[in-house]
């Protein structure tokens, strides 16, 4: 178990590869066949993870050299060892023993003597983490666990406290959620099969197909799920396709679409009577699109492959009444759920991003009819990708802002409008991840 954690820490953080996927492919072989195993092996590495920085400052005063330049497999097992006793409160002897275990089946004896010596001596030192003296941002990025660069940025798009209060929620093991498919069951249907099966369904606060799930370990066996029953999908998530009202008969186009959980929902919503077009920028993306939409039946969408940096979808000028464009990111907003991409943000992220994503939303909108909606999304709560994009399409668009009366039938929580008319869901207010949204309508 500790062994396979530590594979995917040092994986993640030596060579950049993501957490999320490393261990969905752990999971779900043949190795962890009780859910109680899988629960715990999400748990050491997403919870390490979530807290690497307080754990590395709490480690570094029992290293004679800076952490980040030790072996990447000797830093994970600290960062490892150290969250089981810090966090999850393993007895000393169990921890520091599984640990080096661990490290002695990756690296052998030598580098097992330092990880048994450190962890001990953080074990004597007590356990609670070792916080800056000082008061201020360095002391906030500790306490928070996010990387000062990262801390600095939230500060400047939603100000202090907001950035305080939503990096303390990020470190919150998020909730389980998953959408009901109505073209397999309807969600009061699949609540009482999702009891029977001892997963502790109850219905999400705002997003109307949404369930979350109390005891999620047996999703992926469930052959509700591979039937196409429902997708995993967070609430906050669920509460943007509905922002655009999808209905019969309409030509609604998804540019950024795969992974399919907001293309398969806008069919969804329409009754499977929209005309969906489901973009993406590469075949491999598209084959995962294809999937989704195969799995769970959703009518009347066709995948197309395009890149909408590189121009809008040929044919396509004036065509759609409605456009969604999901667009790509730095992904902030969902650092509780993926928390090794706080390690990975750099300033100029989001300034690289949303040259990008105002390409992608140019594009797009050459796509939609006048009179016809756009709504442009991310899962970032930086002004920069937000905001400033949408400012910056605005003056050069002409486009109208319509915010929620272009929406009347929404059901997400009121105070996720602001002033400007966007919507912003955040996990310290709403329980979702961090979305930001906004409606925007083609007057000719």
């Amino acid at each position: 178990m500790r062994e396979d954690a530590l594979a995917i820490l040092s994986r993640v953080d030596g060579g950049g590869a993501y957490a999320d996927i490393l261990l969905s492919r752990t999971l779900h072989g043949a190795k962890f066949p009780d859910p109680r195993d899988r629960a715990l092996l999400t748990e050491l590495v997403m919870g390490t993870l979530r807290r690497r920085g307080a754990l590395d400052h709490s480690i570094s005063p029992h290293l004679s050299r800076p952490i980040e330049k030790t072996d990447s497999v000797v830093r994970n097992a600290l960062r490892l060892g150290a969250y089981q006793l810090m966090y999850m409160r393993v007895p000393e002897r169990v921890a520091v023993f599984e640990t080096v275990e661990a490290v002695k089946g990756i690296r052998g004896e030598k580098p097992a003597g330092l990880v048994n010596a450190v962890l001990r001596g953080l074990a004597r030192a007590g356990t609670a983490p070792l916080l800056p003296a000082e008061d201020g941002l360095p002391r906030k990025s500790v306490e928070l666990s996010a990387p000062l660069p990262l801390v600095e940025s939230l500060v400047r798009s939603i100000g202090e406290a907001e950035a305080v209060a939503f990096l303390a929620a990020s470190l919150e093991k998020p909730p389980f959620a998953v959408r009901a498919n109505p073209f397999r069951v309807q969600r009061e249907t699949l609540l009482v099969r999702l009891s029977g099966a001892g997963m502790e369904p109850t219905p999400c606060r705002y997003a109307s197909e949404g369930i979350l799930l109390g005891r999620p370990g047996g999703v992926h066996d469930d052959p509700g799920f591979r039937s196409g029953e429902y997708l995993v999908m967070d609430e906050g998530a669920q509460l943007i396709a509905p922002l655009l009202s999808p209905r019969e008969g309409e030509a609604v186009l998804d540019a950024c679409a795969a992974p399919g959980g907001k293309t398969t929902h806008i069919a969804a919503l329409s009754g499977g009577k929209a005309r969906v077009t489901a973009v993406d920028v590469s075949a491999p993306r598209a084959r995962i699109l294809r999937k989704t939409v195969t799995r769970l039946g959703a009518d009347g969408v066709t995948i197309v492959v395009h890149d909408f940096t590189a121009g809008p979808l040929p044919g396509s000028g004036g065509r759609y009444d409605k456009v969604l464009v999901d667009a790509p990111c730095t992904g902030m907003g969902v650092i509780r759920r993926n928390p090794d991409a706080k390690w990975r943000f750099d300033p100029g992220d989001a300034g690289r991003m949303a040259s990008l994503q105002l390409a992608i939303l140019r594009n797009a909108w050459d796509c939609l009819r006048p009179g016809g909606l756009l709504a442009y999304c991310t899962c970032s709560p930086l002004r920069e990708e937000d905001e400033e994009v949408v400012a910056s399409f605005l003056r050069e668009s002409g486009a109208a802002c319509p915010g929620r009366e272009a929406a009347p039938g929404w059901t997400g929580p009121p105070d996720a409008w602001t002033p400007e008319g966007y919507v912003r869901l955040a996990p310290h207010r709403h329980g979702t991840d961090g979305f930001f949204a906004a409606l925007l309508r083609k007057e000719k």
